[in-house]
């Protein structure tokens, strides 16, 4: 039987981290290994799939840019017009890989399986997470069952849909999960059993997209503000008064716009558009109060602020400020 062609790319990450010692799990740092390190330590991958590496970039994922964004879009989109390649992982840091596959989601045009991994321990730790991690990922993308199913991400036999998964723990090895939704599925040994799919856009269903023309800086400015106890609406002020082109507010409970944050709103001379979102971590934002409506705030539903963020970044820059069309692409995506 053939085996797949795989394309694994590295952008970084803990997964290529080195520390001083095997007992180091924080504070560690890349040091010279790439994603070609990783996969020679894996002689398992071989009899899997057809590797080919492709190191792309290799810092820490805190430190990701729309650039990069736009660059990973563009490199997968252009390979996956290859009839021989058969899916993609990405080796990436954990901090914002839910950002990236949410991103990857929503301008990818393939049908073809592209997943996300990492690990939470370094490559020089003692029982380091990375190796089986990204042989799980390789054997995911090499399976027909991953195809049309948007980018995964898939760490510590999980396997997780890229809208709803979030990191969720500082340092535990099962730190990405989808607390709204759950896993689509696992992986155990050989076996990938998924049980659920994503019913929103992605991929080809998206009507996002990305040119190779097109440049970070063209791209419209959204900002997110943490609401808190205690709120004076300072900062939300010192934001709105920088003109950005939205503004996610990340609200208490279900997103409940304290009565400060509505002057501000209503007072401000620049207008941007507003999405709330929850900082409880799971749940839906509902409409809420008439008064939000009328002040054109849109619920964030179950997305969580950083990719309410991403999301109105890419529908303001592809249609503009119009505000019934930036509701129903909430609702719909």
């Amino acid at each position: 039987m053939t085996k797949p062609h795989i394309v694994i790319i590295g952008t970084g990450g803990t997964i290529v981290s080195s520390g001083a010692s095997g007992a180091q799990m924080t504070g560690y740092s890349i040091q010279g290994l790439d994603v070609r390190s990783i996969i020679s330590a894996v002689p398992a991958l071989a009899e899997i799939a057809n590797i080919d590496a492709l190191p792309l970039l290799n810092i820490g994922s805190s430190n990701i840019k729309l650039s990069d964004w736009l660059k990973l879009t563009c490199t997968i989109n252009k390979l996956a017009e290859d009839p021989k390649i058969h899916g993609f992982v990405i080796t990436h840091g954990t901090d914002t890989m839910e950002e990236t596959a949410f991103f990857l989601n929503l301008t990818l045009k393939t049908e073809k399986p592209v997943v996300l991994t990492g690990s939470m321990r370094p490559a020089t730790a003692i029982s380091a997470d990375g190796p089986l991690n990204l042989l799980n990922a390789v054997r995911l993308a090499s399976s027909k069952q991953a195809w049309n199913k948007g980018v995964l991400v898939s760490l510590n036999g999980q396997i997780h849909g890229a809208r709803d998964v979030s990191k969720t723990n500082t340092v535990s090895v099962e730190t990405f999960c989808s607390l709204t939704s759950g896993p689509l599925g696992y992986i155990i040994g050989e076996d990938i059993d998924f049980l659920t799919q994503s019913v929103k856009p992605h991929t080809l269903s998206s009507k996002f997209h990305i040119s190779e023309s097109f440049k970070a800086e063209d791209f419209p400015r959204v900002e997110i503000i943490l609401s808190h106890a205690d709120e004076d609406g300072h900062q939300l002020e010192r934001c709105l008064a920088s003109k950005p082109d939205g503004i996610i507010l990340e609200l208490t409970g279900n997103s409940t716009v304290p009565a400060v944050v509505e002057k501000v709103v209503k007072d401000s001379e620049h207008q941007p558009a507003v999405v709330r979102a929850s900082r409880t971590g799971s749940g839906p934002v509902t409409k809420g109060k008439a008064e939000w409506q009328e002040m054109q705030i849109i619920p964030g539903g179950t997305l969580s602020a950083q990719k309410c963020r991403i999301l109105l970044q890419l529908a303001l820059h592809r249609f503009g400020r119009n505000q019934k069309l930036l509701e129903k692409i909430f609702q719909t995506y």
